[in-house]
């Protein structure tokens, strides 16, 4: 066996390292609460994704160093009953490789920075055995081989997401939003349950004894193969596959904080902020974005065309939703929340590359929005840390000094997302908005990119908002500020690292030599859909040239307000109170909801219940016991102790089934 084969055949071990981890401390610490074992529970926790970090590097140098390899995949029979196979198993390939990294490489610098975070925490083994069993559940989601085992892990990310939600679980805030978190991301995987089922009836005869809705497939029986094969035998037409894929979609919906079902993941920032930078930022809220590139050929034509409405779907909720979440951000001012709407905006951004087709855009931005937000999740943290828990951003201002390294960081992480040039934001958000304006499909097409690109200004605007009102001026809270310890800046530093310098693998400098050819970029070599290799769109310098005037516009705009002390900030919610109060109370998102399940949902369960309860169980328990309670008075008349009346009873029966017998027979 090669080097190479054992590395990839041994990919168990990184989704099992950390199930054990997660089992082995839950145990230890049920039958000791002694000192040492919070130190046994960090060791175990992250020596276990320091394994994953390290396989998962060695998987992608073997990918890359043989993009000639099909991709690994294993299957073990899990359930078979006469033709109904379901499989679970392992799969490995670039796709796979490129979200090995950025979970297992989020997941260790966040358990790194736990340690010092949540040390005095009382529940600090606790708090690392969900980290753990998070994680592998985010590591089995990854390297799935079919939509069944990836819905399995879905569920489990999503019960490890609510544990971690509600883990000060006495805090009604946190209780509230576990309980929140949880429901809404029940409704989106409803809808995802009911896509897979409908999809495997459409495709049942296709798969004949073969390991049932894989991925990929070296003999065709995978998702592509089934598409074509019930498109040609009539059992699926293009309205039938946009319904699946628009069901399937639900779940990506919810788990990825997409308009209607974003609702939750705000009030999600009641759990620590480690799971902030985790969940939040980078894994968890990743997988609906993973799924759709996963499962890509559902959102496509029956042919393979990405002129769908699928994708127009995926495409036009990404844009709304990335240009209402940043509206949103403007008018925070808890620290944590505005980062978390930045999410939801910025995961707007990589659902439009899928949609509009730039596949290897919208992963290409998971990838560089991976390690600058868990960055920036993580310099909020060491920001509360510092000020002895505010989260208040009217509370701070000033802590360049006391904090220099947590703001250089920040300032770092801000100019990434915010588009600035030379760091990693802004190549792989300038190649979605160059796919955006190139979008035809629909009625609507031309306005997309001009969406994102508002929203790009947006983004600049709200994100130096943060910085400035953090870290400049004056301080005006009553705490002492002061740096975090080591064991949470380092984490920091390192992050601050691919934030700069990760873009570059999406960009070839004979793009920027030779504006009008097409070139290929490292990135797009390693990792892109289909059998052909990406091609890099030719550089385009209107689009750039307009990311640019709003990135500094909205810088410019931000250092007016917020360090010169222009008044624009007070003349909007004055002039244009509608507009303010829109952004500031969510786009009433939750007032709609409230209103919706007070108003309708409860008056209408209400009415049901008594019309079923009341009106049809009740009456049918009663007449049971009325018929019961009649029969029984009738056979006490027949009950007379006459034998002579015994016997007419008998004759008569013996009688009346003699005569049915006979017409029967007839």
């Amino acid at each position: 066996m090669s080097d190479a084969t054992a590395i990839l055949s041994n990919t168990y071990w990184i989704v099992a390292m950390p199930f054990l981890a997660g089992a082995l401390i839950i145990l230890l610490s049920t039958f000791h609460s002694r000192v040492w074992m919070k130190t046994v529970s960090m060791i175990l926790a992250i020596g276990a994704v320091a394994y994953t970090f390290i396989h998962s590097l060695l998987i992608f140098d073997v990918l890359r160093a043989n993009s000639h390899l099909v991709p690994y995949q294993v299957n073990y029979d899990w359930f078979l009953a006469h033709g109904f196979k379901l499989s679970v198993g392992l799969l490995v390939d670039q796709l796979a490789s490129v979200m090995l990294i950025v979970v297992c490489t989020i997941s260790l610098l966040v358990q790194i920075y736990t340690h010092g975070y949540m040390r005095e925490d009382p529940g600090y083994c606790r708090f690392y055995a969900y980290l753990s069993l998070f994680t592998g559940s985010m590591l089995g989601l990854t390297v799935s081989t079919n939509l069944f085992e990836m819905y399995m892990f879905w569920e489990l990310v999503g019960v490890c997401s609510y544990l971690l939600i509600g883990f000060w679980w006495y805090k009604a805030s946190a209780a509230e939003a576990c309980l929140k978190a949880f429901v809404v991301n029940r409704i989106g995987d409803f809808g995802f349950l009911v896509g897979i089922l409908l999809f495997l009836a459409t495709t049942w005869g296709f798969w004949q004894g073969h390991s049932l809705l894989a991925f990929t497939d070296s003999s065709g029986f995978d998702i592509t193969g089934a598409i074509r094969w019930a498109y040609t035998h009539g059992a699926l037409t293009t309205a039938g596959l946009t319904t699946i894929a628009l069901l399937i979609f639900m779940g990506p919906m919810a788990k990825s904080a997409q308009m209607p079902l974003h609702v939750w993941l705000p009030d999600a920032m009641e759990g620590p902020t480690p799971i902030s930078a985790l969940i939040h930022a980078a894994t968890m809220v990743a997988a609906g974005v993973y799924l759709v590139a996963r499962a890509y050929p559902l959102w496509l034509t029956p042919t393979g065309s990405t002129d769908s409405t699928g994708l127009a779907v995926v495409a036009w909720v990404g844009g709304i939703t990335a240009f209402m979440a940043a509206t949103i951000a403007l008018t925070q001012f808890d620290i944590k929340r505005v980062l978390a709407w930045s999410t939801v905006s910025q995961l707007g951004y990589m659902f439009v590359g899928l949609g509009t087709g730039a596949y290897t855009a919208g992963m290409f931005h998971l990838f560089n929005h991976a390690f600058f937000k868990a960055m920036l999740f993580l310099c909020s943290g060491a920001v509360i840390h510092g000020l002895h828990g505010e989260q208040d951003i009217r509370q701070m201002g000033g802590l360049t000094k006391s904090m220099p390294k947590t703001r250089w960081c920040f300032l770092i992480g801000t100019l990434s997302i915010s588009g600035f040039p030379i760091f990693s934001g802004f190549f792989s958000k300038d190649q979605i908005l160059e796919s955006a304006n190139q979008f035809t499909v629909g009625p609507l097409h031309q306005w997309l990119g001009p969406l994102l690109t508002l929203t790009a200004g947006l983004t600049a605007f709200y994100m130096f908002r943060l910085y400035f009102m953090t870290f400049s001026g004056k301080y005006r809270g009553s705490a002492h500020p002061h740096e975090s310890p080591l064991v949470m800046t380092i984490p920091l530093l390192v992050l601050a690292v691919p934030s700069m310098i990760s873009g570059y693998l999406g960009m070839n400098p004979q793009s920027y030599l030779h504006p009008g050819i097409a070139f290929s970029n490292v990135f797009a070599q390693f990792l892109h859909f289909g059998a052909a290799e990406h091609i890099e769109e030719p550089l385009n310098i209107f689009v750039m040239s307009s990311s640019l005037v709003m990135f500094l516009s909205g810088w410019f705009l931000a250092y007016m307000v917020y360090c010169k002390g222009s008044l624009l900030n007070n003349w909007i919610p004055k002039h244009l109170p509608g507009l303010y109060q829109l952004s500031f109370h969510k786009w009433y998102w939750d007032d709609l909801y409230m209103s919706l399940v007070q108003k309708v949902v409860l008056p209408a369960y209400n009415r049901i219940w008594f019309l079923i309860d009341m009106l049809v169980v009740d009456n049918l328990v009663n007449l049971a016991a009325l018929t019961t309670m009649g029969s029984g008075q009738l056979m006490r008349y027949s009950e007379n102790g006459r034998a002579q009346y015994y016997v007419a009873v008998i004759f008569a029966s013996v009688a009346s089934l003699s005569l049915l017998i006979y017409f029967l027979r007839t």
